[in-house]
């Protein structure tokens, strides 16, 4: 596509993307990752739940607050300490079998000590290409994305099954240190000078186009986990991973095909739009697989496209010291709601039937359509240059 063609051809771009999808890449694998393995030490599914809950928690309190760090104990130091840390931590649930409780001491380790790789790059993204050409970089980003969960669930599925469950667990470690390394090493990162944030945490979140973009993600991740929960319950497992990689197909393919042609902001309520057409259509049969796969796909359309123009968006009002916390609250905000969407999807199978989280995950939708509306009169033209921007100097910074 001639949009992506050039945003490619930029310096820096391949190199950054690249490096950064596989900086991020481990955490694709460690849903899957801790279940096969804690299950097969521990004996117990229930206990492998608690500690990816414990982990989730701990990636979105950290978020934001290693996020507005970037600029105060500069990115190659903070990213080198938090993937050493998280690397640690993943050893010792790989290698060591220790009580539960500390299990989930450390699994809460893992999520605190998450390397802030999104935040820092797409706060790098805007100096790296034209102010025309971000919204392309920003919606390849969210389209690109999608290779991790699609690929890292198979390949940890592999890999426990043809070798071990702590294979799993050691491949993240490699993956991670590799990743954050090559990711650290592009003189658009590690020359970067971030500006440090003058502000209190949170303070970010007074701008009301912050807390609407961080309520919209919140709302629009939670709606992906009641597919995922609803779409396993509806059907057997085996059926039922293949109907979810259409979703992530869907994403990739809408990414491609319309994610750079938004023209303003109402295109975020188109896209979520779409995203709703296809839950909607989605409870006409939704024990029928075909039907599902078709619904999903038509839904996925919109999915790289929403999530590209909430980056973009961000990016256009805010300076490069507040940037950084602001994409970490974000993704505070769509652990929260992935988290929130899993429980409750659970809970609607057990109290009420089978298929009732794919209506879940519809009322999550209807009310991320609802807050994209609200939002309108806050979002910022796609036009809009902010007065600041982070500094690529010659020389690396200083660790």
């Amino acid at each position: 596509m001639p949009t992506y063609s050039v945003v490619l051809k930029k310096p820096g771009v391949i190199r950054v993307i690249g490096s950064q999808l596989l900086a991020r890449f481990a955490f694709g694998m460690m849903s899957l990752g801790f279940v096969f393995h804690i299950q097969n030490v521990y004996h117990s599914y229930a206990l492998a739940g608690v500690a990816l809950g414990f982990e989730t928690v701990g990636a979105a309190v950290a978020g934001p607050i290693l996020s507005r760090n970037i600029g105060r104990l500069g990115v190659r130091r903070l990213i080198w300490v938090t993937t050493i840390v998280t690397c640690l931590m993943l050893l010792t649930i790989g290698l060591v079998q220790v009580h539960p409780a500390l299990l989930c001491l450390v699994a809460l380790g893992v999520g605190l000590s998450s390397p802030p790789i999104q935040a820092a790059v797409r706060a790098i993204y805007p100096t790296l290409v034209t102010r025309k050409e971000r919204q392309a970089l920003f919606s390849l980003d969210a389209t690109l994305q999608e290779l991790i969960w699609i690929i890292g669930p198979v390949l940890a599925t592999f890999v426990a099954a043809s070798i071990s469950p702590m294979a799993v667990i050691l491949m993240m470690v490699v993956v991670q240190l590799l990743g954050s390394g090559l990711f650290l090493a592009n003189p658009e990162v590690g020359n970067g000078h971030f500006p440090p944030s003058s502000g209190r945490l949170g303070g970010v979140l007074k701008k009301p186009i912050v807390l609407w973009l961080m309520t919209i993600g919140t709302l629009l991740i939670g709606s992906f986990s009641g597919v995922e929960v609803g779409t396993v319950g509806a059907l057997d497992r085996g059926t039922a991973g293949l109907v979810i990689s259409v979703f992530s197909i869907g994403s990739i393919i809408g990414g491609f095909a319309i994610g750079p042609r938004a023209k303003n902001a109402r295109a975020l309520v188109w896209f979520t739009s779409l995203i709703l057409v296809g839950y909607v259509l989605a409870n006409l049969m939704p024990t029928n697989p075909w039907w599902l796969g078709l619904c999903w796909f038509i839904s996925g359309l919109g999915i790289a496209p929403a999530l590209g123009l909430i980056s973009h968006s961000l990016s256009l009002v805010l300076t490069a010291a507040e940037s950084a916390e602001a994409f970490g609250w974000i993704m505070t905000g769509q652990l929260m709601g992935y988290s929130a969407g899993a429980a409750l999807a659970g809970i609607a199978i057990d109290t009420i039937g089978n298929t009732s989280a794919i209506w879940l995950a519809t009322i999550f939708e209807v009310l991320t359509v609802i807050a994209c509306i609200l939002a309108l009169p806050y979002m910022p033209s796609l036009h809009h240059v902010p007065t600041q921007g982070i500094q690529i100097i010659t020389e690396p910074e200083e660790d």
